[in-house]
């Protein structure tokens, strides 16, 4: 079997759709009469993708490319924005909402500029105080969501 991007692709689709399956099963929720729950619908599609990942993966397809791992200078750029993007993830409840997202915008916008000078750094963050302020106060304000304050 050669390694193809579509069979890659079946394979993270698929490995996704049955951890989604796993998560509904941890889900709790109050049991009623004729209702089936609110695990219903992601079973379904959880099921779904893992039907459609195994597809992807025995699915004999002539124009498919073989993968690749070389990476270029746009591959490095985007493992770099999502392993940040990892460590925001993980960092989000532990240092709060205002410092995680701040630190995650500036640097993204500072990573992902082509000339990298001191005005970039200036305006990375100021855009990363900005864009951090302006959805702070539509979800914390606005829309009455309650962000992770953090060790604040």
């Amino acid at each position: 079997m050669n390694v193809t991007q579509e069979r890659v692709m079946g394979m993270v689709i698929a490995i996704l759709g049955l951890l989604m399956f796993l998560n509904t099963l941890t889900m709790s929720f109050m049991m009623l009469a004729d209702d089936p729950g609110p695990t219903l619908l992601p079973r379904i599609v959880s099921v779904a993708l893992i039907f459609c990942g195994v597809g992807l993966i025995f699915l004999k397809s002539e124009g498919a490319k073989k993968v690749t791992f070389t990476l270029n200078k746009n591959s490095k750029r985007m493992v770099v924005s999502f392993v940040a993007l990892l460590v925001y993830a993980l960092l989000f409840n532990i240092i709060g909402y205002i410092i995680s997202t701040f630190v995650f915008l500036s640097f993204l916008t500072w990573h992902l500029t082509e000339n990298k000078n001191k005005s970039v750094i200036w305006k990375s963050l100021l855009n990363g105080i900005v864009v951090t302020v302006i959805i702070y106060i539509v979800f914390s304000q606005l829309l009455d969501v309650i962000l992770p304050a953090g060790f604040l």
